[in-house]
Order: C-alpha cells, then sequence, then structure tokens
C-alpha cells in the first residue's frame, strides 16, 4: 500500500517557487522527489551534472558531481537565469551571489533563501553576506 506521506520540506519548496527551472539550489543533497505533473503522485530524480567537464574554469574531481552541479547552479543564478537561490550549509562556503555589475542579473532583486541556519551568529552574517556584498547593483531579499 502506498503511504499519503507529505514531500520532502525543501523539495515542496522548490516545486511551490517554481522548480527546479526557476530556483538554484546549492546543496549537498544527490536527489530530489519531483511533483508529477497532475500533482498526485512523486518520483525520485538525482540531481547529478557529468563528471570532468570544465565550468568556470574549473576541473573538478571524477566524482564530485554534487559540487560541479552547485557551480552550475550558482551560474545559472549569477546570470539571471534562475531568479532564487536555496542555499544550504554544505554550499555556503566560499561563495559569491550577488548582483554585481555586469552580470545577467545586476538589475534583478535578488531572492536568498538560506537552509540550516547556524548556530553562531558570525557564521549567519558570513552566510547571509554571500549575497549582499560591496559592489551590487541590487540589494537581495532574504526570506
Amino acid at each position: 500500500k502506498q503511504l499519503d506521506l507529505p514531500p520532502n520540506p525543501l523539495d515542496e519548496l522548490i516545486d511551490r517557487l517554481g522548480g527546479e527551472t526557476k530556483v538554484a539550489e546549492l546543496t549537498g543533497r544527490s536527489g530530489r522527489i519531483v511533483r508529477s505533473k497532475d500533482g498526485k503522485h512523486f518520483h525520485y530524480t538525482k540531481r547529478v551534472a557529468r563528471s570532468g567537464q570544465k565550468t568556470y574554469g574549473l576541473s573538478l574531481p571524477k566524482n564530485d558531481d554534487n559540487d560541479e552541479l552547485n557551480i552550475s547552479e550558482k551560474k545559472k543564478f549569477l546570470e539571471g537565469e534562475k531568479k532564487i537561490a536555496i542555499i544550504s550549509d554544505a554550499a555556503s562556503t566560499g561563495i559569491s551571489l550577488h548582483a554585481a555589475e555586469g552580470s545577467g542579473s545586476a538589475g534583478s532583486r535578488r531572492v536568498h533563501f538560506t537552509i540550516e541556519v547556524p548556530w553562531a551568529a558570525d557564521k549567519a552574517i558570513q552566510q547571509l553576506g554571500r549575497s549582499h556584498r560591496s559592489g551590487q547593483r541590487s540589494a537581495p531579499m532574504y526570506k
């Protein structure tokens, strides 16, 4: 018998915000649950990128598909192809997501979702600063 369980909260949020074509997901997850077109069923889909391809001049290790996918998602967010970024602690270190002068999304307002807010205030400020930096054209909206 199939159980009528609620969807995963992160997958539900992505679904309600327009799906994976609208939302940049920067996490350590290797898969997600996707709602069928009729809205009645769910299925598991892997979040993988092709290993070995170069992105932003980086050659990534063969088995590091999540990092490669996160770089691809970050690029889509920075270029304005995706207006919403959902970032977990696993992908929050060492990245800039601000609307920089000259980027494809410089004139657009960012929406920044932070999943897994850290306990330490300094780390929380650092995470929020990923999309709010000097040289930006538009300040982000935090959710």
